[in-house]
């Protein structure tokens, strides 16, 4: 029932955001509109309403010092954070939905590259941003792979890029490991045995109500985050085969099958908390490991936590030489109240003052060749250098809006969460409900991903 809900209200986005064109704002055409005039008229007034989903310690900042320096640059533009808790990108999509609905659309608002933005586009809610594109020379400067990822299914661009993040790790609390004896790999890039050991071991030598690992998805997407890393560490094939709609009930079994064996060592209220919480209960020594994506370090940073000391990270086990890439980026309603403000604020977010300072508060990965690497502290840093390494390959994300339908991938984090809560974890019954989420979606992609 809830994958039926949830494909409603996708198929209520595409259909009921046609009424919002005839609501008090005019919709503009890109074609129509002088772009450079617009972004070269620091004296223009006027408001820009931002939305964005970043809520958590240190990201929070990082967006308020894009806010302070957009004004900065326009000063007679007041620029307002609007923050849409939920992470992930889906909580988003219904937000705007019901402010366009009425009339009230965000002047910009943060979106994923790939099929999280589809939706807008087959309403036509979006404006074509070809021309920052052009202005800012962004295919130029974008790191290699990313034009790619931000041409839309019409081969227009939508989305200006912000930030980048690694999905496929995991962080640790070193004090705890070496309070417990538990020793720690040399090497990043664990393997399974290597994972499922020190998994075996924390769990011997862990206080009772503490466990090895957490989840922290009241939210639902980090339980699917979990479910494609694991997927990738199992077979990229199988990963690659699945977001193209390739769909096999029994490589979906398998994936879940690891998935119950690690449920086996995560606190049993996993879903009580958000990713955030579980941070902190990392930090404070409840859990001892956390998967999450990379966006969790400023949390960390702001925690006081020093990458190397306080904390380390594994490169999820079975990824290694792949990076799971989640891209930060905003879009720019074509109905707003201030248009004009939006495609502003989209050219601002790429300037290379803003990367700068964006960058090194968010720990995020600059998408454009000309930030300098000194803005990077040593772990975002090595990330990048990862990224740019010519022997690693990227894969796009399910949880994030990048490689499947927005209806399959929150229809997705609903029956994973589900999965991972349930008591009875009957990996086949599951394997053929997540099957049928993709066959009902129409999940087709064209990703190529394994040589």
């Amino acid at each position: 029932m809830k994958r039926i809900v949830a494909i409603l209200l996708a198929l209520a986005l595409v259909m009921s955001c046609t009424v919002a064109f005839a609501a008090k704002n005019e919709k503009k055409n890109a074609d129509d509109m002088n772009f450079e005039f617009i972004i070269d008229d620091d004296s223009a007034t006027g408001t820009v309403n931002v939305y964005h989903w970043w809520t958590a310690g240190g990201e929070k900042d990082a967006i308020e010092s894009v806010v302070a320096q957009f004004g900065d640059l326009y000063t007679g533009i007041e620029a307002k954070s609007n923050a849409i808790p939920g992470g992930a990108g889906g909580a988003m999509v219904m937000k705007v939905k019901v402010l366009q609905q009425t009339g009230k659309s965000p002047e910009a608002f943060q979106a994923h590259p790939g099929q999280e933005i589809e939706p807008y586009l087959q309403s036509d809610l979006l404006l074509k941003l070809n021309a920052i594109w052009e202005y800012a020379d962004l295919e130029e400067r974008a790191l290699p792979g990313l034009v790619e990822m931000c041409t839309a299914s019409d081969g227009n661009h939508y989305v200006v890029p912000i930030g980048i993040h690694k999905t496929n790790i995991i962080l640790y609390n070193i004090h705890l490991f070496e309070e417990l004896g538990v020793e720690i790999p040399d090497h990043e890039d664990i393997t399974w045995d290597e994972f499922w050991a020190i998994c075996d071991e924390l769990a011997a030598k862990m206080p009772e109500g503490t466990y090895p690992l957490d989840l922290g998805d009241q939210k639902g997407w980090p339980a699917c985050q979990v479910f494609e890393n694991i997927m990738l560490g199992t077979d990229p094939q199988i990963y690659e085969d699945f977001i193209n709609g390739n769909y096999n009930v029994d490589d979906v079994t398998r994936v879940l099958e690891t998935y119950t064996r690690l449920m086996d060592y995560v606190a049993p209220d996993h879903n009580s908390r958000d990713w955030y919480h579980t941070t902190g209960a990392m930090v404070s020594g409840t859990c001892a490991m956390q998967i999450m994506g990379a966006w969790a370090q400023p949390l960390l940073t702001n925690m006081d936590q020093v990458y190397g000391e306080d904390y380390g990270v594994f490169t999820f086990p079975g990824t290694a030489g792949w990076f799971g890439m989640c891209v930060d980026g905003f879009v720019v309603s074509n109905d707003s109240a201030d248009v004009a403000s939006g495609i502003r604020w989209a050219f601002s977010v790429c300037t290379q003052d803003v990367q700068e300072y964006f960058s090194g508060l968010k720990e995020s990965i600059s998408p454009y060749m000309d930030t300098p690497d000194d803005v990077y502290n040593e772990l975002t840093l090595h990330f990048k250098e990862q990224l740019m390494d010519e022997g690693t390959k990227v894969y796009p994300s399910i949880t994030h809006g990048t490689a499947m339908p927005w209806s399959a991938s929150t229809s997705l984090q609903t029956q994973i969460q589900e999965y991972a809560t349930s008591t009875n974890h009957d990996a086949a019954y599951y394997a053929n409900r997540i099957v049928n989420i993709l066959r009902e979606a129409g999940v087709k992609g064209d990703w190529d991903l394994v040589d």
